[in-house]
């Protein structure tokens, strides 16, 4: 049985803000190395990447924006599941070719993070966790 600890009783659980700032700033980058590939296609007469960028690009990237934004969750498991489905929506960013792959795969976040939570001892568990929340 698992048990509680002093974040999941009542206290919210956020991201540290030079994460956050991080996350932004690899986002924009891959975004941006997107853009450029898509008009270097372009140039030559390859219209593939330029019309697979709204939905290979554009919405992840916005994806990532609205998970940053949002308030804090309320259990270290939701802010945890939140920052893993960023993560995932990162690589579906940065590598179009297994972004189907990936998009397919986005439950495994959510069962690495139970499993996270429930079977990785606490001694190992909670300096990782620290790492990341503030």
């Amino acid at each position: 049985m698992r048990r509680s600890s002093a974040r999941d009783s009542g206290s919210q659980a956020k991201l540290r803000p030079r994460l956050r700032w991080l996350i932004f700033a690899i986002g924009a980058g891959v975004l941006f190395l997107r853009f450029g590939h898509a008009l270097h296609d372009l140039k030559f007469g390859d219209e593939t990447a330029l019309l697979t960028l709204p939905l290979g690009a554009v919405l992840p990237a916005l994806l990532i924006v609205a998970l940053l934004a949002m308030p804090s969750a309320r259990t270290l498991e939701g802010t945890l599941m939140r920052l893993g489905t960023v993560i995932h929506l990162l690589l579906i960013l940065a590598l179009p070719p297994l972004a189907l792959h990936l998009a397919l795969g986005l439950p495994v976040v959510f069962l690495l993070v139970e499993l996270f939570q429930t079977r990785v001892p606490a001694r190992l568990r909670d300096p990782l966790t620290r790492l990341v929340i503030a």
